[in-house]
């Protein structure tokens, strides 16, 4: 027995050595709270997963190959903590939009669907291949105090950081940082037979942080096949969406405070996408955002004012308002809670979501409310 036990703590020891060595890290997020969620006069009360952040599962690491080179990698999938997959908007009769695509909490149905990426990095910084977050989601998500999650979050009034939260076949290259200054260059493939183009996109970004202040811009350029709106059937013709954003920010320390700004150009086909009508063949969203960070004890409170519209429509403006708290018990598990209301002008309708649901539907006017009360572990 005794020896049994030695070559037990033997083994427990080399292969602990060996992950340390490897720097191979199992790590994920459990998120779980209570919604009340209203929209074209339905309400829905519902057990959210998901709701500050998604929740997940993940492997990251490094290797050692010297000289300074590193050899990095990360896989990430989600899941329904919940054990539900559906979108507290399916069935409602509207379009859930979803901002992974697939599962509304699982980021798809490709495993490790959230993040898939390999690739090196060094003194010249790093080149990443596979599936990764966009760069106009990072600058949108920097600059909103609910970090793009909670019934707050900026993807609920900026279709496109919803939309665009994740690029796929991308190949992607980071500076290193430099007098608080960084940039990305990002390349998706597509990889479309018959027309290379088709899926194909592009994007970069240059962020600045330094002290109290922080900064950053991105630009990004997608090709996709237009759609007939009445059918979803494609047409065989090709558009280009092209979308920027800018945010800065400053930590008085009694509150950050942020500012937002984006404009997306979309095509025809997904022009009318979160239009009352759909009927708009192309459209031109402008959306900002003000927001503050305040914090109180071990916690901090959330707070924003954005407005979204559609500038080649009439009455297509949506106001977001909301306020939220996160309460730390410790480094790793915090409590939250988070108010959103939305107003519709009666050309458009936007719903409130969080990090992992979105929603629209076709009845313009209507407003939108979102409450949610949870915790949130990470491990």
């Amino acid at each position: 027995m005794k020896k049994t036990l030695l070559s037990l703590a033997l083994f427990g020891a080399f292969s602990g050595a060996a992950m340390a060595a490897d720097s191979v890290q199992l790590y994920g997020i459990v998120d779980l709270g209570v919604q009340h969620l209203s929209f074209d006069n339905t309400t829905v009360n519902r057990l959210g997963s998901g709701i500050q952040n998604g929740s997940r599962i993940g492997l990251k690491g490094t290797e050692d190959l010297g000289g300074g080179l590193s050899a990095m990698f990360q896989l990430e999938t989600g899941f329904c903590a919940n054990g539900n997959n559906t979108s507290a908007y399916n069935g409602a009769g509207q379009g859930a939009q979803n901002q992974a695509g697939g599962s509304y909490c699982t980021s798809g149905s490709t495993f490790m669907g959230r993040t898939s990426i390999v690739g090196l990095t060094g003194g010249f910084g790093s080149v990443m291949l596979g599936r990764m977050y966009s760069p106009y989601f990072n600058i949108a998500s920097s600059a909103d105090p609910f970090g793009a999650g909670l019934t707050g979050s900026i993807t609920n009034i900026d279709q496109s950081a919803g939309t665009y939260v994740r690029l796929s076949q991308t190949a992607a290259y980071m500076t290193p940082t430099i007098a608080g200054f960084q940039g990305t260059l990002a390349y998706a493939f597509g990889g479309q037979p018959g027309n290379n183009s088709n899926g194909r996109g592009y994007a970069a970004a240059l962020t600045y942080g330094n002290g109290p202040i922080s900064a950053g811009a991105s630009y990004l350029n997608h090709n996709y096949t237009n759609f007939v709106q009445s059918t979803g059937l494609p047409t065989g013709t090709y558009e280009t969406n092209k979308l920027w954003n800018i945010y800065g920010g400053y930590d008085f320390g009694l509150a950050k405070v942020t500012a937002y700004y984006s404009d997306a150009k979309y095509g025809q086909g997904l022009g009318g996408l979160y239009m009352a009508s759909n009927a708009a063949a192309t459209s031109e969203w402008k959306t900002w955002m003000l927001g503050a960070t305040v914090p109180v004890g071990p916690g901090a409170v959330l707070a924003s004012y954005g407005q979204t519209k559609n500038n080649n429509v009439s009455s297509s403006t949506a106001k977001q308002f909301a306020i939220g708290y996160t309460y730390a018990l410790s480094k790793r598990t915090n409590l939250y809670t988070s108010y959103s209301h939305i107003t519709n002008d009666s050309n458009v309708d936007y719903y409130v979501g969080d990090a992992t649901i979105a929603g629209t539907g076709a009845l313009g006017g209507n407003s939108s409310s979102g409450f949610a009360l949870g915790i949130k572990h990470s491990f």
